[in-house]
């Protein structure tokens, strides 16, 4: 007994210990995951190549093994692949923070500003990389944020201490945020790093020329000139700061030197140009900025009036050259890039297009032609999420705009947000009653949602804003006939024909309410009328003979009925009736009685065979009602020709 208990408490303590006994297996992808946290850290290509092998064996098709894969598309020039990759990667695992990073990157070097932010910004709360933290110093140094661009350069600074852009970058950005001083001095660094570099003198001269400081700013040009005589760029600057100091004798040789005709007055060729874009005459408008720009190389303002000329003219080549040019000189005008965002959707290029939209919105907020056209592309590229923020933008920028509710509205309705979907168009029709659009889709939502009382409203509106609206007309006649309010049905159908008497379909539709009611002489005046007025319609002379053969009336219906076949060879029905009709047969109403009481017949004996037979019948399938039939019946032929 004892050696018994030994035993067993031998067992419990193995089994607490933690031996498995082979029992167990260890997840190979969650090892690997491990392993990719490490990875970054190995400096030793072989090492580092080993590492990735053992990944890829162990995990090949889970997150660490396509992230692997990832890497080794980027080293092999293959960043579609290897932005693919990276997103499978993140759907698998999002914590892998050097996925969301190099994501980043990639999508950077796409132009999209935006989502490369985000997964950088992902990426650097994993690790701090300095790759990332660059990356996001250039994106904020192209925005309206240089201290965050700031940030982001002392943080890369520390890894790149001899980066000439991140230099220059930090010169950017303290000159952004008027700091001069230490722009200089960031500026002075660089051309230590660079001393071969003669055009920083020209960054530093630019500096002082923004911080007022117009003296400093023409030693260092004179300065520059002294090494680089023959640089019109220099003697230009040069001449622009004399010229803001008011030495214009001195200014004008130094445009001479500069090659620019100083007997060109460029004020009068900018405002000919303008007037020529006015009447539309871009070729001349062309011509007279150009002659302008020749008087006054730097001008921005003309510049970017030239890419606009160019661009209505139809020269979209030459006016990316020219705005391209343009940014590049540091004019950043939300106008501008809204202009190049036109150029690059006229192109078909969507990503460079949302890209330049996104960048006028950053220099110009309230760039409501931006949202606009963002709006638009995301809601065809099917990204309705970002379609409604830009929406909601231009709501709050310019809320009384009916169609900025109607458009939203519409967003949110392929986004299934019905209640949403109904407070924007609501909004739009409060704000403009006459929203032909907004009561209908209103009235298409309610309809849905078998609020027939606010559907039968808007449908209303509808008509009153399009009396001929068809879709509006046969979805209230649908709705009537549902409902069995034959009497409202038959004051809208008349209220319908007393808009246009002449109309033989009117005329005809009110016939087949009437016959539907059995007030049959008043369906033959309105199928006579029909047939008056358009005597070969195949559809209103069988209607008539329909009446006809209803109320007796066999020769009178078997003439009309004949007169439906030739008119219409192909329509069947006339020469169904016309089989049933014989030369000495009863009215129709006679023969449908005798065959009602012969149907009450043969369910009477049917009734006394199942109570005399002992086992129970099945139940038959329920057949429609002829109540339910005619209901179909009057709707289909009513709500359509």
């Amino acid at each position: 007994m004892v050696v018994f208990r030994i035993a067993a408490l031998c067992a419990v303590v193995v089994f607490c210990c933690g031996f498995s006994w082979g029992l167990g297996k260890s997840d190979p992808c969650l090892d690997a995951r491990t392993t990719i946290d490490t990875l970054a850290t190995v400096t030793d290509p072989v090492k580092r190549s080993k590492l990735e092998e053992t990944i890829l064996k162990s995990c090949p098709n889970g997150a660490a093994g396509l992230f692997v894969k990832a890497l080794q598309a980027e080293k092999a020039a293959k960043p579609d692949t290897a932005t693919a990759l990276y997103l499978e990667v993140l759907a698998k695992d999002n914590t892998i923070a050097e996925a969301h990073g190099n994501l980043g990157l990639l999508q950077l070097e796409r132009g999209l500003d935006k989502e490369a932010s985000v997964e950088l910004t992902k990426g650097l709360m994993g690790r701090s990389d300095p790759r990332y933290h660059l990356a996001l110093a250039n994106i904020m140094g192209n925005g309206s944020l240089p201290a965050l661009a700031l940030f982001h350069y002392n943080e890369a600074l520390k890894a790149f201490p001899g980066d000439v852009d991140i230099h220059a970058g930090r010169a950017e950005s303290f000159t952004k945020l008027g700091q001069f001083d230490k722009a200089v001095e960031e500026l002075a660094r660089l051309k230590e790093l660079q001393p071969k570099v003669t055009k920083t003198l020209l960054e530093i001269a630019g500096v002082y020329r923004k911080a007022g400081r117009l003296d400093r700013a023409i030693e260092e040009l004179q300065l520059y000139i002294r090494d680089n005589a023959a640089d019109k760029e220099g003697h230009l600057l040069l001449a622009e700061v004399l010229m803001e100091k008011g030495e214009r004798e001195a200014a004008r040789k130094e445009y001479l030197l500069a090659g620019v005709d100083v007997t060109i007055n460029p004020e009068d060729y900018a405002r000919k140009g303008d007037e020529d874009m006015q009447a539309r005459e871009y070729g001349l408008a062309i011509s007279a900025y150009q002659t302008a720009l020749r008087g006054r190389p730097a001008w921005p303002e003309v510049q970017h009036k030239l890419g606009k000329a160019q661009m209505a003219s139809g020269r979209d080549d030459d006016a990316l050259a020219t705005f391209t040019a343009l940014i590049k000189t540091g004019y950043k005008d939300g106008a501008l890039f809204f202009d190049l965002g036109m150029l690059r959707e006229r192109s078909g290029q969507l990503d460079e297009a949302i890209s330049a939209y996104r960048l006028s919105i950053v220099h110009e907020s309230s760039n409501v032609n931006a949202h606009r056209r963002l709006a638009e592309i995301y809601t065809w590229r099917g990204s309705f999420s970002d379609a409604a923020d830009q929406y909601l933008e231009l709501i709050r920028l310019r809320e009384d705009n009916p169609l900025y509710h109607l458009n939203l509205g519409r967003v949110y309705d392929r986004m299934k947000e019905l209640k949403k979907a109904v407070n924007a168009y609501e909004t739009a029709v409060r704000l403009d009653p006459d929203n032909l659009e907004g009561h209908r889709e209103l009235a298409r939502i309610f309809s849905r949602g078998a609020q027939n009382a606010k559907a039968e409203h808007h449908y209303r509106d509808v008509l009153r804003l399009k009396s001929e609206d068809e879709e509006a007309r046969n979805a209230l006649i649908t709705m009537y006939v549902k409902q069995k309010r034959y009497d409202d049905l038959t004051t809208f159908i008349k209220d319908w024909l007393d808009k246009a008497p002449d109309d033989p379909q009117r005329h005809y539709r009110l016939g087949i309410v009437y016959e539907f009611k059995k007030k049959y002489d008043l369906a033959v005046a309105e199928y006579k009328t029909s047939i008056e007025l358009q005597p070969d319609n195949a559809r209103m002379l069988f209607a008539l003979g329909r009446v006809y053969m209803k109320t007796g009336r066999l020769s009178e219906s078997r003439e009309m009925l004949e007169a439906a076949k030739k008119a219409d060879p192909t329509f069947a029905e006339p020469q169904l009736l016309l089989s049933s009709i014989k030369s000495n047969s009863q009215p129709l109403s006679k023969k449908v009685s005798k065959k009602s009481a012969q149907t009450q017949k043969k369910q009477t004996v049917r009734k006394k065979k199942i109570k005399n037979n002992s086992k129970p019948l099945k139940k038959a399938g329920r057949k429609k009602s002829s109540k339910h039939i005619k209901k179909q019946t009057i709707n289909k032929k009513v709500g359509n020709k």
